[in-house]
């Protein structure tokens, strides 16, 4: 019995381990086609699920409920695991809830990926830095799925493999793997239910709005909105040098209702891979981080430049983090005029 229990289990693991079955040759112009389905199906189908999300040693249980079409997307994403939170997404932008908590994001503040990959409408930005094959068919969530591998060409990002439900390319699971082909971050729904329509109470929070929005009187700071970035287009602070296929996208200056702390904001992305630089001065605070942190496929690096926090974080290798921190300069001639221009009446 117990050999009979041992052999089930080595053939389990060995099956586990194996590539995706019906490997067939891979084809750029079929992997192309398989993530622009993708696309369109994250776009407009409706739907209800629950998936597994694994980053490094944290896993977490979330149910997600997706409307769209026309009207344009909607999506609210429920904890199922640990504290209670929720994620209210809509065309304005991104509402994070907690108990006696609530952030709004509008979209020119914080930019959120399409859930749970983004991935550029026009694909030809990927090959630049991206191998694109398909790599055969396997199941997951209980039907047959098509499976994406979009493999980087240098070790500054990462690969990611995706499985498309073969009937209409929805995204059924995914790993974002490092260099060596292990996963860093996996997700993968256990059950998913297509719909004609999500009914409107589907989208309302589960948490009361009393216990989102305390009183004036005794509302904490981290409770308000952030305050809303301001882009700019000169600054002190630039990077040097930046990974190939890597260029900035975004850069705002955020300063407190205060006036203290005022931080920067710079956002660098391959058409994949994202980047944020935070750059704010300390004052008499201390560096919230100095050197390197890791969570999942997320790394982080933070040093101090004078009286300056710059942290770097990103969904790439540490490597790449790194690089881009070791690059930033700051030129105080820059400030100089940039504050002289700026307090001219």
């Amino acid at each position: 019995m117990k050999r009979s229990l041992l052999h089930c289990a080595l053939l389990a693991l060995a099956t586990g381990s194996s590539p995706p079955a019906n490997s067939a040759q891979p084809t750029v112009e079929e992997a192309k086609r398989w993530l622009e389905r993708m696309i369109q199906t994250t776009q407009n189908l409706s739907y209800e699920g629950t998936f597994i999300y694994v980053q490094g040693p944290h896993v977490e249980a979330m149910r997600i409920v997706h409307g769209g079409g026309q009207d344009g997307e909607r999506q609210r994403l429920v904890s199922l695991t640990g504290p209670l939170r929720e994620i209210l997404v809509t065309r304005n932008g991104v509402t994070c809830l907690l108990p006696k908590q609530h952030t709004t994001f509008t979209d020119s503040e914080y930019r959120h990926s399409r859930f749970p990959i983004s991935i550029p409408r026009e694909i030809s930005q990927l090959e630049n830095q991206y191998d694109l094959e398909t790599v055969g068919q396997d199941r997951t969530a209980g039907v047959d799925a098509q499976v994406v591998a979009i493999k980087p060409r240098d070790n500054l990002r990462y690969g990611y493999r995706l499985w498309l439900d073969r009937r209409n390319g929805m995204l059924l699971r995914s790993a974002i793997l490092d260099d060596k082909g292990y996963p860093v971050e996996q997700l993968m729904f256990t059950d998913l239910q297509i719909k004609d329509r999500i009914d409107e109470a589907a989208f309302q929070p589960s948490i009361p709005k009393q216990e989102t929005e305390p009183t004036p009187a005794t509302q904490p700071a981290a409770t308000a909105n952030p305050p809303a970035g301001v882009p700019i287009t000169h600054s002190a602070w630039s990077v040097a040098r930046l990974p190939d296929g890597f260029v900035k996208i975004l850069h705002n200056r955020f300063t407190e209702t205060s006036g203290r702390h005022p931080t920067e904001h710079m956002v660098f992305a391959d058409g994949l891979a994202t980047v944020s630089v935070f750059v704010e001065r300390l004052d008499d605070a201390s560096p919230l981080l100095q050197g390197e942190s890791q969570l999942g496929s997320m790394n982080a690096f933070g040093t101090k430049l004078g009286n300056y926090q710059v942290l770097v974080v990103g969904e790439v290798p540490a490597a790449t983090v790194r690089s881009i921190g070791a690059a930033i300069s700051y030129n105080p001639e820059v400030a100089k005029s940039t504050a002289e221009e700026e307090s001219k009446p």
